[in-house]
């Protein structure tokens, strides 16, 4: 994977602090971005998609969504980023 497909975020969850990666998986018709999460010795992710039920916003889902392109799925992954810290 190359270096600028990987990113990594602490954040802060009821003041505990967690490392999120980000990784933009290339396939062959597109994109997929996976979100690693490591919080209180929980260590998995989960795909990020399209929220079915609020428009502009993403989700976290156990199934891969497909982005057309790189630029697409990173501005879904700083909505998800702002969809957090807007939670608190």
């Amino acid at each position: 994977m190359a270096q600028h497909d990987r990113s990594m975020k602490l954040r802060s969850r009821d003041g505990h602090f967690e490392m999120a990666d980000f990784e933009l998986k290339r396939v062959e018709q597109g994109y997929w971005m996976w979100i690693e999460c490591k919080f209180d010795g929980h260590n998995g992710g989960h795909w990020l998609a399209p929220d079915p039920d609020v428009a502009d916003a993403v989700c976290v889902l156990y199934e891969p969504h497909l982005w057309a392109d790189p630029v697409v799925a990173f501005a879904a992954r700083d909505r998800w980023e702002a969809q957090q810290e807007r939670r608190g």
